[in-house]
C-alpha cells in the first residue's frame, strides 16, 4: 500500500528552529505509511531540497516572497491542488500567507487544515510586520491547531483551543561525546583551559546576536581564556563580524558557519547562551539541554523551555549581569540530561508517533 501523503506549508527549508523540527518528524515517521511533500513561497535552492528528495518527499516552490504578485499566487494555488487531489491534509507552518492556502485548499476539498505556531512575535522589518499582519486571518480556515509551547500558541491562535506538539528532537544524537568533543574543539583551535559560550541560530533580529557580543565582551574583559563559538548563517553575520571586530574580539569568536555536525559543536561548548528577543520554544534549546550544556537564557522565552537541569533566565537588557554570572566557575554537564529530556517528552519518537496518527486518522486508517 502506497504511503499517504501530507502537504507541509512553509515559506522554505533553509536551516532554521521552524524547518529542524519538521525535518526531525520526517526522519522519524514512517515513511512506509506517512509520506511529506513541500510547498515554498520562495523559489530558491534550500539547504533541505536535497535530503527532502532522497526521503522521498516531493517540493514545489512557488515566487510570491519574492514578487508579492497576489494574484500569480492565487492562480498558482488553485492549479497545485487541482492538479494534486490525493491531500487530505495541509500542515501549515506559514501563517503569515495562510489566509490564502488554507481557504483555495478548502475550495477544493482538503478535510483537515492544520496550523503550528512556532514562534510569540516576528521580525520588527517590513516583511515581518506584513506577516504579523496577515496571521490574524489565519485562524478562519484551520481545522487543528498545534503549537510548540503555551505562549507561541496564545500568540497566534487568539483564545481558540490548540493542541501543545513538543519540539522533539532526536535525543539520542545530542547526548555528550567525550571523543566528539575532543576532536572538535581542537577543529576549531580551542585549548583546555578555553571557556567556550556557545550559540546555535541564524543570524537575524530575533536571535540577538549583537547584544551577545555585548554580553561576551564584558565576559571577556574578566575572562581571558573566554570564547565564544557561533553556529549558523544568515542576513546579519556580516554586520555581525564587523561589531565583532570593532569590539576587538576577532581573536576570541569563532564563526562555524552552517553546519550539519551540530550535535558535535554543541559537545566543543561549556555553555548554551540565547539571548532572543523572542521565542516559541527552541529547538536549539532542547538540543543543547539534550547535550547536557548549562542554558543562559533571556527572560522574554517561555519558560516551559527548562526541560532538563542547568538552565538559567537572565535579563534581556542588562549585558553585566550575564558577564557576571558566566564569570563565576560553571555548572558543568548535566549527567541527567537524556532521561529529562525524554520524561519530558521532547524526544522525537513521541512527536512523530502523535503526528503519524493524527496523518492516518485523517485518512481513515489507524495506528496502533
Amino acid at each position: 500500500m502506497a504511503p499517504v501523503r501530507v502537504l507541509q506549508v512553509v515559506p522554505a527549508m533553509n536551516a532554521g528552529g521552524m524547518e529542524n523540527f519538521i525535518m526531525n518528524v520526517y526522519r522519524a515517521i514512517d515513511r512506509q505509511r506517512v509520506q511529506f511533500d513541500f510547498l515554498y513561497h520562495f523559489d530558491m535552492p534550500c539547504f533541505f531540497d536535497e535530503e527532502i528528495t532522497a526521503l522521498g518527499g516531493q517540493i514545489t516552490k512557488l515566487t510570491v516572497r519574492q514578487d508579492l504578485n497576489l494574484p500569480r499566487y492565487l492562480h498558482q494555488l488553485n492549479q497545485f491542488f487541482a492538479d494534486h487531489p490525493e491531500y487530505k491534509v495541509v500542515h501549515g507552518h506559514y501563517s503569515g500567507f495562510g489566509m490564502f492556502y488554507n481557504h483555495v485548499a478548502r475550495r477544493h476539498g482538503v478535510p483537515v487544515r492544520a496550523g503550528h505556531s512556532h514562534n510569540t512575535s516576528s521580525e520588527r522589518s517590513l516583511i515581518g510586520l506584513l506577516d504579523a499582519s496577515m496571521s490574524w486571518f489565519f485562524n478562519f480556515e484551520l481545522t487543528d491547531r498545534f503549537a510548540c509551547g503555551q505562549d507561541a500558541g496564545k500568540a497566534l491562535f487568539r483564545g481558540k483551543p490548540f493542541v501543545f506538539l513538543p519540539n522533539g528532537v532526536d535525543a539520542a544524537a545530542f547526548a555528550f561525546s567525550p571523543a566528539r568533543r575532543e576532536t572538535m574543539r581542537a577543529s576549531f583551535g580551542f585549548l583546555p583551559e578555553h571557556r567556550v559560550l556557545g550559540h546555535v541560530g541564524r543570524f537575524n533580529q530575533q536571535k540577538n546576536h549583537g547584544y551577545l557580543l555585548e554580553i561576551f565582551a564584558a565576559l571577556a574583559a574578566r575572562c581571558p581564556e573566554a570564547r565564544l563559538l557561533l553556529v549558523g548563517t544568515g542576513p546579519l553575520e556580516e554586520e555581525v563580524r564587523r561589531k565583532a571586530e570593532a569590539l576587538g574580539l576577532t581573536d576570541k569568536v569563532v564563526f562555524a558557519g552552517l553546519r550539519r555536525d551540530t550535535a558535535a559543536c554543541y559537545d566543543a561548548m561549556d555553555a548554551f547562551l540565547l539571548p532572543s528577543l523572542f521565542e516559541g520554544l527552541p529547538v536549539t534549546m532542547v538540543e543543547a539541554q539534550a547535550a547536557g550544556l548549562p542554558c543562559y537564557v533571556s527572560d522574554v522565552v517561555d519558560r516551559s523551555a527548562a526541560i532538563a537541569d542547568g538552565v538559567q533566565f537572565l535579563p534581556l537588557n542588562n549585558a553585566p549581569a550575564w558577564a557576571e554570572v558566566l564569570a563565576a566557575p560553571l555548572p558543568g554537564r548535566n549527567p541527567r540530561a537524556l532521561e529529562q529530556v525524554r520524561a519530558a517528552h521532547y524526544d522525537i519518537v513521541d512527536t512523530a508517533r502523535y503526528l503519524q496518527r493524527f496523518y492516518l486518522h485523517a485518512y481513515g486508517e489507524d495506528m496502533p
